[in-house]
């Protein structure tokens, strides 16, 4: 099942096709954790229909990092690094997903190198919504051109 997403919008049909062959789609009810902090995922999850909120615990608190919705890739740097979640992925509402388990991923990866510029892309999105989200609520809502006093 090929839905659009931030991953496949960016590689070439024969490669999403590969990727489609290991496709597994699910529906998750609502209130369903798609990622956990600290605990290592062994499948990327594609959200092709519904909304989950991004969370990280931060003392003792969750801080939203905000709402996902359709075309959502979530998982990749953990599928990628193999290294557990920094995130918590949680259902607002009854969710279709698809799952791709990472060794399928990885293997179609290593033999499509071209598909690291759209993973790039990806990871480099997830990481400018992160930075924006922490100057918001640091408070430090200054232009990105402006300098430090000193």
């Amino acid at each position: 099942m090929t839905i659009t997403n931030e991953l496949y919008a960016n590689i070439y049909p024969d490669v999403q096709q590969q990727l489609t062959a290991h496709e597994r789609p699910a529906t998750v009810p609502q209130g369903s954790r798609l990622l956990k902090y600290g605990v290592p995922s062994e499948e990327l999850i594609i959200v092709n229909w519904g909304s989950a909120e991004v969370t990280v615990p931060v003392r003792g608190k969750n801080i939203s990092l905000g709402i996902v919705g359709p075309g959502k890739v979530l998982g990749l740097r953990s599928v990628i690094c193999g290294e557990a979640p920094e995130v918590d992925v949680t259902c607002l509402e009854p969710c279709d997903i698809t799952l791709l388990a990472r060794d399928a991923f990885l293997e179609v990866l290593r033999r499509n190198p071209q598909m690291y510029f759209a993973v790039v892309k990806v990871l480099s999105s997830d990481l400018k919504k992160a930075h924006v989200v922490l100057r918001q609520k640091t408070g430090r809502l200054r232009n990105h051109d402006e300098r430090p006093r000193a």
